[in-house]
């Protein structure tokens, strides 16, 4: 291929990863609830989590996790039941907590804490699996130049910091945090049950 080529598949994979960024799921609601009870160093912290993790998935697809799957399918069945598994301890953790007094303080967890949640949420993320094997895998076809590569992890990378760095920042404004306040039961109810549903699908829709 030519380098136009190239630059013309770095774009619409641009384009692509942005959209998957920005599509709702379980890194969504984690890192709105972080930045709404927490503060914006843990949500920050969180989203530095999601990057590892995308960094170690495009890391994986690079080194052929797409034909280890292939070779090994109880793996990615394994990955599934634990992120399943995980997703539903969150989503029940929060639903539980729609009915306790919200108290606001940056010491109630560390930011330490928030990073590894965000790295095992995202590492649950049943988006993640099915991007990084599928979508994200045809730009790392043997062959592919290490540039191009290169390039490809950045733009994955860039995205996350750009999508879930602004939201971490826009929900951590106290406007946005009063509005929050007042329907927070019903807010952390439905981001509760969003969690368990995607939990749910995960442990019982087979591929």
């Amino acid at each position: 291929m030519t380098a136009i080529v190239y630059v013309t598949l770095l774009l619409s994979l641009f384009i692509v990863d942005l959209l998957a960024a920005i599509s709702p799921g379980p890194n969504f609601v984690l890192v709105t609830q972080t930045a709404i009870h927490r503060s914006t160093r843990h949500a920050m912290a969180v989203v530095a989590g999601f990057v590892t993790t995308n960094l170690i998935w495009c890391l994986a697809v690079a080194l052929g996790l797409s034909a280890l799957f292939q070779i090994a399918p109880w793996l990615y069945t394994g990955i599934k039941l634990c992120g399943g598994a995980y997703l539903l301890y969150l989503g029940i953790t929060l639903w539980r907590s729609s009915a306790e007094p919200q108290i606001v303080s940056n010491a109630t967890s560390s930011v330490g804490a928030a990073f590894v949640r965000g790295l095992l949420t995202n590492l649950s993320n049943p988006k993640s699996v099915v991007y990084f094997g599928s979508i994200f895998a045809l730009f790392m076809k043997p062959g592919t130049p290490v540039w191009v590569q290169a390039i490809a992890i950045a733009i994955v990378l860039t995205n996350t910091v750009l999508w879930y760095g602004t939201i971490a920042i826009l929900f951590s404004r106290s406007l946005v945090q009063r509005m929050y306040t007042t329907a927070r039961r019903t807010i952390n109810r439905l981001c509760g049950a969003a969690m368990i549903g995607f939990g749910a699908r995960l442990l019982l829709v087979r591929d």
